[in-house]
């Protein structure tokens, strides 16, 4: 995402990763771009391969609170326009609506031409306990791993199955 952001950058965000915390963090890098819930958005906006992006799940400060939507800015490109972040996925209706936005991403990815399998990609970790004082709920971290260590600890928890991804239209 960073070598993406970078060839189109024109609201100076530092690097994407800012996108995916939390309001007070995500403050720190978010260039030109004033209402940090729109910030993931904007990162994905303008970049066709940034679809998986985009339904990422932005951090909370607590384990089952959902993160607010971006309201305040439209998106340039209507497959960016027609997702959501996933949503913590100890709140409440989380299976569900991450489910819908696993299905919705399958849908986008496969209007451009990509593998709509994909979306899984776009999943988050099993639901953490509500009231985990760390507020880091089942997560992992490894500045090492270029992969990313929910793929490569096995930790990412599908939304939908492949049999219902391909079933999308």
């Amino acid at each position: 995402m960073r070598e993406s952001l970078n060839l189109n950058n024109p609201d100076k965000i530092l690097d994407p990763v800012f996108a995916l915390l939390g309001n007070a963090a995500a403050n720190n890098g978010k260039g030109n771009i004033a209402d940090t819930d729109c910030l993931q958005q904007a990162v994905a906006d303008g970049m066709v391969n940034a679809l998986v992006f985009r339904a990422l799940e932005r951090n909370t400060g607590a384990v089952g609170q959902k993160s607010t939507l971006c309201t305040s800015i439209q998106a340039k490109n209507p497959e960016i326009a027609a997702l959501k972040q996933h949503q913590d996925p100890a709140s409440d209706g989380a299976a569900a609506t991450n489910k819908a936005i696993t299905l919705e991403l399958a849908k986008q990815i496969k209007s451009v031409g990509g593998d709509p399998l994909d979306a899984i990609k776009s999943g988050t970790f099993s639901p953490g306990h509500i009231g985990d004082p760390t507020a880091k709920g089942n997560t992992c971290d490894d500045e090492n791993d270029a992969q990313g260590c929910i793929f490569t600890l096995n930790l990412l928890v599908p939304d939908a199955t492949e049999a219902e991804i391909l079933a999308v239209r």
